[in-house]
């Protein structure tokens, strides 16, 4: 699955805004560190001052591995 690469100043100036009605952005980091949004975020931004993220590259997302289970 692919996803959008933001530099972290990127990340900051979107953190929470609206990208359509309803519809807030939640940068989150991968496995590699790097700040991403999901293609729907950036396919469906309204917002004329994010117009920007189209240009911003796609990369393929690697999930954090959740933590280790320790059950009983």
């Amino acid at each position: 699955m692919q996803v959008v690469l933001l530099t972290p100043q990127q990340k900051q100036e979107i953190q929470g805004k609206r990208f359509a009605k309803d519809s807030y952005f939640n940068p989150i980091q991968d496995n590699n560190g790097n700040w991403i949004i999901s293609i729907e975020e950036q396919t469906q931004n309204i917002n004329p001052d994010f117009d920007w993220l189209s240009n911003c590259p796609l990369i393929e997302y690697e999930p954090v591995p959740p933590p280790p289970f320790h059950g009983e």
